[in-house]
């Protein structure tokens, strides 16, 4: 006489619900306190498949996979419609003879360094001028400054998706170090890579 086997019980993690469609207000509405904690929050597959036969389930997933649907198809437009802001953005700097822009620099310079100090307690203050500056810590002081002055544009970032915010930064300021360069022949040395340093003094 066969003895009868024990039926083997299986579970759905979080995961795994995540995957068929559920999401964490169905859960909590359709299933409720999960049959098992240890190792993780699991559910018991044959209570899973039953709640997901239920009309008024089919329904609500129907509903916040559309919902899901939109806000993608939102959030597509508006990184479309930001980064197309970016591109757009007039990128104006005015023409500065060498010695006005470098009294500039090193007073953006100046000011930025007291401003560090103000905000550090470990932080004090050394002025430079233009007299005692190395020629290449004045180059990135004048694009420091150049840069500072088309910082108006960093508020259309605000309009990005946040997930798109990130490429919005390095294509506007790909286009602010393009501009300085283009306006500037003799700094343009000093833009590449500078998004890796921007905001050292």
């Amino acid at each position: 006489m066969a003895v009868p086997q024990e039926r083997t019980l299986t579970y759905c993690s979080l995961d795994t619900l995540r995957a068929r469609g559920w999401t964490p207000l169905l859960v909590r509405t359709f299933l409720g306190e999960p049959d098992r904690t240890v190792p993780v929050r699991l559910y018991l597959t044959p209570r899973v498949r039953e709640a997901e036969r239920r009309p008024d389930f089919v329904e609500a997933r129907a509903l916040r996979q559309r919902r899901a649907r939109a806000l993608r198809a939102a959030n597509a437009r508006r990184r479309e419609e930001g980064l197309a802001a970016v591109r757009a953005a007039p990128m104006r700097l005015p023409e500065l003879p060498e010695r006005e822009l470098a009294a500039r620099a090193v007073r953006h310079r100046n000011l930025r360094d007291a401003e560090r100090a103000a905000r550090s307690w470990g932080h004090r203050p050394r002025p430079a001028s233009v007299g005692t500056a190395l020629p290449a810590d004045l180059a990135r002081w004048k694009v420091d400054y150049l840069s500072s002055l088309l910082d108006r544009h960093r508020v259309l970032l605000d309009a990005l998706p946040a997930g798109s915010r990130a490429e919005g930064d390095r294509l506007l300021q790909e286009r602010v170090y393009a501009a300085i360069a283009a306006a500037y022949p003799g700094l343009v040395e000093e833009c590449p890579g500078r998004q890796a340093t921007r905001g050292r003094g």
